[in-house]
């Protein structure tokens, strides 16, 4: 499988102290053995098929430094009311947050029952908050990446709700890269208790053209009651690489929405896994790639039913263009006991240059017998009777392209719930496909 140990090849020069952090040195050493044995993923092994790592293996990275400041007023997804937590290179920079009113400080605060963020820094501690979530979802295992994450990141954010807590408005995780060849290692834990209700956006941006490496983590525990809503955003620049895992796990009568929003990097892999351990939970998981120039994008989710009486919906869409390339590999499994299961998926793909293209492989596996479960995929060109309709109305060419284009995509946006990450993330679809206008 491998072409080496990934430690000479990534972790040279910025692998972090296995004592930065205090309490958690044998999780390190185990995810270190772990992504060492597994070794540099080459287009040999079958998740990595499609997508040719080499520029990452054959680039020496660093550490990259900080920033004094962030453009952020004139970015449209920062143009609504927000806490705001900035991480630069993986480091908390209390000089770019703003989350007045949110408490950022002591995580032995969390016994208080309020809504809590700290860093991971502070793990000693909170340790008997944080410890316990920490690698509970994203175990040392097959992921890689995600074991290189673990035995490296030197900060990160927990994400603390208290039973019944309902935060009054979005918590806004920027993590931007900065630097030429700069690479690190995002932690993001999230951990609601039951009937806690929240809206999460997690947002990878770059402070430069530079080019970057970015191998982010993201664990979430959605407890019984409880209803967590994730945006997700890749906006870095054209010449990033973005290797990041979300491990999720609901419990019974839980909502999770997660969408999955990709606009930026040069290369993207995405993995995203839902684990529903409950009865009567709620799953909506979208996704939105819209691709231009050379980028290339790998999503890869997979959805386990355990139990009865849950329903999960999934679509992702694709917009590429100029000699863009996407893979979609979406799983849904069925367990024997998830009785009375409805899951549908949805992967569509709309292809804007005869040089664009794409591999999509949805796959269902049913274990149970009474479920309810479709899934299926499209890829094909703008409509001929669509445009003709539009431009019969007076509208140009270019126009009536850009507006079926866009409302293609927007559908699946115009589900998110919170209002203002919704109107950015559309604005941000409309300049993506329409440069310069």
């Amino acid at each position: 499988m491998s072409s080496g140990t990934i430690t000479p090849m990534i972790l040279e020069g910025i692998y972090a102290s296995m004592d930065a952090i205090p309490g958690i040195r044998q999780l390190r050493e185990a995810a270190l053995e772990r992504a060492n044995t597994l070794g540099f993923p080459t287009t040999n092994d079958e998740e990595y098929k499609y997508t040719s790592l080499r520029s990452v293996s054959e680039t020496k990275w660093n550490q990259g430094g900080g920033i004094d400041q962030f453009d952020f007023a004139s970015h449209p997804l920062f143009g609504f009311d927000q806490y705001r937590v900035v991480f630069v290179n993986g480091q908390y920079s209390a000089e770019l947050s703003d989350h007045a009113g949110l408490s950022v400080e002591l995580l032995s605060q969390s016994t208080k029952g309020q809504a809590l963020v700290g860093t991971l820094a502070r793990i000693d501690e909170a340790k008997f908050t944080v410890a316990a979530h920490l690698g509970r979802l994203s175990k040392p295992g097959a992921d890689v990446f995600a074991s290189s994450n673990t035995a490296s990141f030197s900060e990160g954010l927990f994400l603390g709700l208290a039973s019944n807590e309902k935060l009054d408005k979005p918590v806004h995780v920027v993590f931007i890269s900065s630097g030429a060849n700069s690479a690190s290692f995002p932690r993001l834990v999230i951990n609601a208790e039951s009937g806690s209700e929240a809206e999460l956006i997690e947002t990878y941006l770059s402070a430069d053209d530079d080019s970057h490496l970015t191998i982010p983590v993201t664990e979430i525990f959605v407890a019984p009651n409880a209803v967590i809503e994730h945006v997700r955003v890749c906006a870095e620049s054209l010449k990033t690489t973005t290797l990041g895992l979300v491990e999720v796990k609901q419990e019974s009568d839980s909502t999770y929405r997660s969408y999955n929003v990709v606009f930026g990097s040069a290369i993207a892999r995405n993995v995203i896994n839902i684990f529903i351990d409950g009865s009567n939970a709620h799953t909506r998981f979208d996704g939105v790639v819209a691709l231009s120039g050379d980028q290339h994008v790998d999503n890869r989710t997979r959805l386990d039913h355990v139990k009865p009486h849950c329903e999960s919906f999934e679509v992702y869409k694709h917009l590429l263009s100029d000699h863009s390339r996407a893979v979609f590999n979406g799983k849904i499994f069925v367990h024997q006991d998830a009785q009375k299961t409805d899951a549908k998926q949805t992967n569509k793909t709309l292809l804007l240059s005869p040089n664009a293209e794409i591999d999509t492989k949805p796959q269902l596996e049913i274990f149970a017998d009474d479920v309810k479960c479709t899934h299926g995929a499209t890829i094909g060109h703008l409509r001929e009777d669509a445009l003709f309709y539009l431009k019969s109305r007076g509208i140009g060419d270019a126009e009536a392209r850009a507006i079926l284009v866009y409302a293609f995509a927007a559908e699946v946006l115009e589900l998110i719930e919170c209002e203002g990450a919704k109107q950015a993330l559309e604005s941000m679809l409309f300049s993506k496909l329409n440069p310069g206008r």
